[in-house]
């Protein structure tokens, strides 16, 4: 296999999305993702686009922590987790975050921010969708400029 870590464009966010619940809509991720101050990147394997995160500016220097994955993430949990922990401090640095956020569902993705140096903040109780507990998780960086 052939692991390449490119910048996200929206081809690659559609090709990621297909077969998504069809509540997501595409043009607002796309205006999250791609606003300006927010960062992103999109793991290729084999050309194909597996795995992609980024920040979302929220200004102040802070960001949201988002990730869109294949079941990719799960069976290749280990090159997956490397890939982010490498990527994700570069993105903060780029785009200049003192604070990254991440706001998920309990289980696999607080192990998750867990595993990428994120501490966890809180419950969110009837913060989702469907009226479900999200937890809220965070990290904080060194801002040079």
């Amino acid at each position: 296999m052939k692991y390449e870590i490119v910048a996200l464009n929206p081809d690659f966010l559609q090709r990621l999305l297909q077969g998504a619940s069809p509540s997501l809509l595409t043009y607002q991720l796309e205006r999250a993702y791609f606003s300006p101050g927010s960062g992103s990147r999109c793991l290729l394997v084999d050309g194909q686009p597996e795995l992609a995160g980024g920040i979302v500016n929220q200004g102040w220097r802070r960001g949201e922590a988002w990730l869109l994955a294949t079941p990719f993430l799960r069976k290749h949990l280990r090159v997956s987790l490397k890939a982010m922990r490498e990527l994700l401090p570069q993105v903060a640095h780029e785009c200049g975050f003192r604070r990254v956020q991440a706001t998920c569902v309990c289980g696999l993705s607080s192990r998750l921010f867990m595993n990428l140096g994120f501490e966890f903040e809180g419950a969110l109780k009837k913060f989702g969708p469907n009226g479900e507990t999200n937890e809220m998780w965070s990290r904080i960086f060194e801002v040079t400029n």
